[in-house]
């Protein structure tokens, strides 16, 4: 029994200290609780609104000694609610008060005369909803930065801060500025987008020092008259906003080296965008533009971007007036055909023509010698084989060059004389033999009769890489009066239509110099054309066949170069 109970009273102990320890834990958890909320109280949450007095806590004494250093403040991310009123009052110096020689001596740095007036005064990205007037003390600034703060309105005594050059106002709620704001007398830099404009004041024309101005994303739905009269701006940046229409005096800003409008609802340019002479960058993508004008006197742009729009063609003189082109981005348009004058802008580096419907390309564009990106993804090409496209730029532009070349060698020959001659009772004039590319693919490979993974050169050409070799036809004369003249014609017609250095055949238009009663006829292949019967095409070469008996044609091959 006494056992038990000695087990039971240290049970009972037991049982008393661990009741004591956690009430000691609870007390000791209990005073922690309030320590760390002590210390949350002196913190500023994120979303708590300070009052005045905090915005001023927020001010520390070293910050006016080192503004007063270097003439620039820096108060960003502070989350003031409200300019401090020693911010205001930062450039009243300490002349008056009086001061021993000892404190000169000692804290000499610190002496008005070697203060600096305030010129730089950063207040961006806090919850500022509004300017105290008492700013105008502020006479010396010359930057002066408030983006992404709450800010509907500005004092007009903002006016009175002629030394302003850079304003900064983006991401902010004002939908007007002052009329005295566009006094500024040496303002340079403007930058309000991001607000809730709607118009533009017409006084922005008396801002005639200004070169910068930046009113993206905003809700314009046109531009001032008087817009021209800002010579000096070199940016005018007016992307996402509802402009419908440019005011003609646009074309007076001859400064204007960057115009930016894309996102906008523009039909049409002015038809004199050629005054702008300076123009570097053009940006009209996502509009509903219909047709570019000649932009006849821009001879130093480098870069047009016209994507998302409903430009249906090129102009014919547009590509012979942008002479220094860099980029020219026309994906997404109505585009049906390239002009052979792309040939012209020898300085493009970079083409879009992703989603038109252009059917081919000009042989003109293997010339670009700079072009190193050509997009024409999302267009229904026939002019050259798909595989060929899936092999990106270099390998369409080198497609490009060998039929250029081809082409020209074919010209040359023509002009040599190299002409057709039938001298048939039926058939006695001349003709000559034309490469009719628009109606099928210039290399002549499209031919249903191809196997599906391509060909086998080396099996269809055997001769191909011998460029010393022609073809020549023995016709047996025995045949009746008017055949051997027929098979002559039609060799003749081959020596055109297969190309030994580049290894293709071309579009002739044969059917009304070939008699289909005649058996020579089967010697030379298929002449029929899967595109347009009209247009036949000499799609095999001639098969070897000796010449012994029944009238057959005899081909073999002789050297004579």
């Amino acid at each position: 029994m006494n056992n038990n109970r000695a087990s039971g009273g240290e049970g009972g102990i037991d049982a008393t200290t661990s009741t004591t320890n956690s009430v000691h834990s609870i007390n000791n958890s209990a005073s922690r609780t309030c320590r760390v909320r002590s210390r949350l109280g002196e913190l500023n949450p994120l979303f708590h609104k300070r009052n005045k007095t905090e915005d001023d806590k927020a001010f520390p004494p070293h910050l006016i000694k080192q503004a007063r250093k270097t003439g620039a403040l820096q108060l960003s991310g502070r989350g003031l609610t409200s300019v401090p009123d020693k911010i205001y009052q930062i450039n009243q110096t300490d002349k008056d008060l009086p001061t021993s020689l000892e404190q000169l001596t000692v804290h000499e740095e610190d002496a008005w005369w070697n203060q600096m007036p305030l010129t730089n005064l950063d207040l961006s990205s806090n919850a500022l909803t509004h300017l105290s007037p008492k700013i105008e003390n502020l006479e010396t600034l010359t930057t002066l930065t408030l983006h992404d703060n709450l800010l509907t309105s500005l004092p007009r005594s903002i006016c009175r801060l002629e030394k302003l050059v850079r304003v900064n106002l983006s991401r902010n709620k004002l939908r007007e500025l002052p009329v005295d704001f566009y006094s500024l007398p040496e303002l340079r830099y403007l930058n309000i987008s991001y607000n809730e404009f709607e118009e533009l004041h017409p006084a922005v024309s008396d801002l005639h020092m200004l070169e910068y101005l930046d009113a993206s994303h905003n809700s314009l739905t046109g531009l001032p008259n008087g817009i021209g009269f800002l010579v000096r701006v070199s940016e005018l940046l007016l992307s996402h906003n509802h402009i419908k229409e440019l005011p003609s005096d646009l074309v007076n800003m001859r400064s204007l080296q960057k115009l930016d409008l894309n996102h906008n609802d523009l039909i049409a340019l002015p038809e004199d965008m050629g005054s702008l002479r300076k123009l570097l960058c053009l940006y009209l993508q996502h509009n509903d533009i219909t047709q570019l004008p000649t932009f006849e006197g821009c001879q130093n742009l480098q870069e047009l971007y016209v994507a998302n729009n409903l430009v249906g063609k090129l102009p014919e003189s547009f590509c012979s007036n942008l002479p220094h082109l860099k980029i020219l981005d026309l994906r997404d348009n109505k585009i049906t055909k390239i002009p052979d004058e792309i040939s012209l802008l020898k300085n493009l580096i970079r083409l879009d023509l992703t989603n038109n419907s252009i059917s081919n390309l000009p042989l003109s564009l293997g010339s670009l010698a700079h072009l190193v990106s050509l997009q024409i993804d999302g267009n229904p090409i026939k002019s050259i084989r798909r595989d060929i496209l899936q092999c990106g730029t270099n390998r369409i532009l080198r497609t490009l060059r060998e039929r250029a070349r081809a082409s020209g060698e074919n010209q040359q020959h023509h002009n040599q004389g190299d002409s057709v001659s039938l001298n048939s009772a039926s058939l006695s004039s001349t003709t000559f033999v034309q490469n009719n590319t628009d109606k099928m693919g210039a290399d002549g490979l499209n031919s249903p009769r191809r196997p599906a993974g391509g060909c086998d050169e080396d099996t269809t050409f055997p001769d191909k890489h011998n460029s010393n070799t022609y073809m020549n036809m023995n016709v047996n004369m025995d045949q009746p009066s008017g055949t051997a003249e027929q098979a002559q014609t039609m060799h003749s017609m081959q020596q055109f239509a297969y190309n030994y250095n580049c290894f293709e055949y071309m579009k002739m238009d044969i059917s009304k110099f070939v008699n289909p009663y005649f058996p020579y006829n089967n010697c030379y292949g298929t002449l029929t054309s899967s595109y347009d019967p009209h247009y036949p095409i000499y799609q095999q070469p001639i098969p070897y066949q000796n010449n012994h008996g029944h009238g057959g044609c005899s081909i073999y091959s002789q050297n004579i170069f």
